[in-house]
């Protein structure tokens, strides 16, 4: 078998027949890949749904847990993977027809540990948000060549993996923490002996309102800001541990960390009612010695954000004062 497609499913009765659908109209045999579809406890239909498919199509598995999250559900379709290789789908994304057999192409011409390729973010309409590619130039790279050069996207949806390297790396998704493909990614990336970039796009990534990239929950974001500093943390030691200052990788991913200290304020910042997470987030980052940041971020933008956030007492007002703000509008 060529093939695992991983698909977690929580909830997504609306969007997922056509999730499938589009794993199906592809250039592969029914026998040359399977569909691994990992109902992670959902209470809508979409179990119902998975089993009408798989009654006209044999090349779909269900494995159904109590909800474990993306990563858990992930990582159940990582561990009953049959194929040579795995892609990651989720259940409100799409692949576009008849792609996949040239990846797999590609991959095992060059012996690739990981093939990225391009995703472009949709609205329900069909309407492009955002296109994201990266480019190896047709070079295949080590992993800490490809950190140093190439600015990839941090989605695990994007990305052909070798099963078996995964596998001989351990490697797995951090459980129960938004923004996990950062954190799988940094890992995986690094230890590959063979990794490239193609810049075609195959994937569609859903632009949905429930996403907790754009949710207005306060408990979510609470959530998310706490499972930032998290992942930064675990990048950062990681990076201390096992790149080591020797790899072109370091200051690479030193410069990441430093984006998600970023990202982490900002959030701190906007969305918080509660001046006590901004307190604790604080003296998190400067236990680790992660504050102020002592590196440059990925962006411009976040590294002029960085120079008023650097400021403590600066951003501790700032903080307060929007935490009112946020308290008001909360009452309201």
């Amino acid at each position: 078998m060529l093939l695992s497609i991983v698909v977690p499913v929580y909830n997504v009765e609306e969007y997922l027949e056509i999730c499938i659908d589009s794993l199906l109209v592809q250039d592969l045999k029914i026998e040359e890949y399977e569909i691994i579809a990992v109902n992670d406890g959902s209470t809508d239909t979409s179990l119902e749904v998975l089993e009408a498919l798989r009654k006209k199509h044999k090349n779909i598995r269900i494995i159904s847990q109590e909800n474990q999250g993306l990563s858990g559900a992930r990582n159940t379709g990582l561990e009953n993977a049959r194929g040579l290789y795995v892609l990651f789908v989720d259940s409100d994304d799409t692949l576009l027809p008849n792609t996949i057999k040239s990846l797999i192409n590609l991959a095992e011409k060059n012996k690739l540990d990981i093939l990225e390729f391009g995703a472009a973010g949709v609205l329900n309409n069909g309407d492009t948000v955002y296109e994201a590619t990266s480019s190896s130039n047709n070079a295949v790279l080590s992993g800490p060549e490809y950190i140093k050069n190439i600015s990839y996207i941090s989605s695990a949806c994007n990305k052909l993996y070798n099963l078996n390297y995964l596998n001989t790396n351990k490697l797995r998704f951090l459980e129960r923490v938004y923004i996990e493909d950062i954190e799988f990614n940094t890992r995986a990336i690094f230890l590959c002996k063979k990794i490239m970039a193609i810049d075609t796009i195959i994937a569609h990534f859903l632009q949905r309102p429930g996403s907790i990239t754009r949710s207005k929950s306060f408990e979510k974001n609470k959530k998310m800001i706490y499972d930032i500093y998290t992942v930064l943390n675990v990048i950062n030691d990681f990076t201390e541990t096992t790149v080591t200052k020797r790899s072109p990788a370091y200051i690479p991913l030193k410069k990441r960390v430093s984006s998600l200290v970023a990202t982490l304020l900002l959030r701190v910042l906007k969305e918080t009612k509660d001046y006590k997470i901004k307190t604790t987030i604080i003296s998190k980052l400067k236990d680790k010695n992660l504050y102020p940041t002592k590196y440059e971020t990925e962006t411009v933008d976040k590294e002029r954000f960085m120079l008023f956030a650097n400021t403590e007492f600066l951003f501790s007002l700032t903080t307060y004062i929007f935490t009112l703000i946020n308290k008001v509008r909360n009452e309201k």
